[in-house]
């Protein structure tokens, strides 16, 4: 009995290992055969891919680099005068230390911004190279995560690019708003095709998907209405977050009687940007 366990254990291991292996090649690299010249989309995935691994650096940067710094200042010497260059004037090392993980997070997402950027310049000079040589695009990344930690918090990070992406993050919200917005309607639109054409060809069999429209609407309406309900019970007591949360509450009144006012308006745009709207108000 325990030589078959031992054998599946390690057959499951193998796969298991396999299809790590496989997944890994697929994002770090070609996945196809060296005569095989990468697909369309083969760089898009990578370039997610690389986003996560930029996310886990930024944490690792905020959680882990930073309070090893600021905890070993004799040992790291320039490094940490650097991380906590501006940071000194909190009165505590609890906000010192939480500074400190900030200005970590400020590095890493300098570094996907270079990056980013140079990879743009390269598109623009070979539209292919989005799809090749990501493994060096990788350690090229890597490296200038690494040369960011030797670079002083003060102009870079603190003055300059913390304005720079506070501009940027308002246009990526409006953006993002834009994008719900249309993934309502396509949304609302397709089911609402499929239920005309259910029943044309059968009367009655459209209402399930009419039924569903309404169900989805109304269950985003709803999980919109708790997430209020949880910041007015939790969030409350301050001028400033009194303020978001009322206003909040209001353009999602305005929004659903703008969108039923109109001839193209319908509810499920409505609960989407009214849960949206909950869920960047709480963030």
């Amino acid at each position: 009995m325990g030589a078959l366990l031992s054998c599946i254990a390690t057959g499951l291991g193998f796969c298991f290992c396999s299809a790590c292996s496989s997944l890994l090649g697929a994002c770090c690299g070609n996945d196809k055969p060296s005569t095989v010249p990468p697909s369309v989309t083969s760089g898009r995935k990578r370039s997610v891919f690389l986003l996560v691994i930029a996310l886990a650096l930024a944490l690792a940067f905020q959680y882990g680099v930073a309070p090893w710094l600021v905890d070993n200042q004799d040992l790291t010497g320039a490094i940490s005068k650097n991380w906590l260059d501006g940071c000194k004037q909190y009165a505590t090392e609890e906000l010192r230390e939480s500074c400190a993980g900030n200005q970590g997070v400020y590095r890493v997402s300098f570094a996907a911004v270079i990056f980013y950027c140079l990879a743009a310049i390269a598109v623009l000079c070979k539209p292919t190279f989005n799809r090749e040589v990501w493994p060096a695009k990788y350690v090229l990344f890597f490296f200038i995560c690494v040369a960011t930690i030797f670079i002083t918090n003060e102009p870079l990070f603190s003055d300059v690019f913390l304005n720079i992406g506070r501009v940027g993050a308002v246009g990526f919200i409006c953006l993002q708003q834009l994008i719900i917005i249309d993934v309502a309607y396509s949304w609302n639109d397709n089911w609402v095709q499929r239920g005309d054409a259910a029943e044309s060809e059968e009367m009655g069999t459209g209402r399930k998907w009419f039924g569903a429209i309404l169900f989805s609407a109304f269950a985003m309406f709803l999980m919109a209405i708790g997430g209020l309900v949880v910041l007015f019970m939790e969030f409350t007591g301050c001028a400033s977050n009194d303020a978001f949360i009322i206003v909040t509450a209001a353009m999602m009144v305005l929004i659903t009687l703008a969108q039923l006012s109109g001839e193209e308006g319908n509810l499920l745009s409505s609960a989407a940007v009214s849960l949206w709207a909950v869920f960047l108000c709480y963030t």
